[in-house]
């Protein structure tokens, strides 16, 4: 791995998966001298000793969720996001879990495809929007010869 660039994408089920990798390479290396980083959705694990980042980028959805004046909008076309996400020898993606929250654990006000602006709409038929989206988004800007993709949909519930 020295040398290495990996990068996990998605919800609380990568941020545990990044965190799991971390204390075990931490943990092979105990002395080896690291810096842990985090500026808004991007935290860094930097093993200098042998050039390795682990990096983990909060995004639950994939596709873009933002704040305009009328409230937050998931853009099931748009992947802005996704400039952060080149140049990795490895990405591990996950999304499902906050597809499907409602009332004021919804995580946006309105979803958008194209020109038109949702309340809501059917998860499923969102989803699979949103993967669309995506998977178009990892064919057109990763160079499989040069990294890896990998993708955990579904989640078990993890809180206990």
């Amino acid at each position: 791995m020295k040398g290495k660039k990996i990068m996990f994408v998605g919800d609380s089920l990568s941020l545990n998966q990044w965190q799991s990798l971390t204390c075990m390479l931490h943990a092979a290396v105990p002395q080896s001298n690291f810096t842990l980083q985090r500026k808004g959705d991007l935290s860094t694990f930097y093993f200098q000793d042998y050039n390795i980042s682990l990096m983990l980028f909060r995004n639950a959805f994939l596709v873009d969720l933002v704040k305009e004046k009328m409230g937050r909008i998931l853009k099931l076309d748009s992947i802005q996001n996704g400039n952060s996400w080149k140049g990795f020898d490895m990405l591990i993606f996950n999304t499902w879990h906050w597809w499907l929250h409602k009332g004021s654990a919804k995580a946006w006000d309105y979803i958008q495809k194209g020109d038109k602006l949702y309340k809501d709409m059917d998860r499923l038929i969102a989803f699979n929007e949103g993967l669309k989206t995506w998977s178009k988004w990892v064919d057109s800007n990763i160079d499989p010869s040069h990294t890896k993709v990998f993708f955990q949909g579904i989640s078990p519930t993890h809180y206990k």
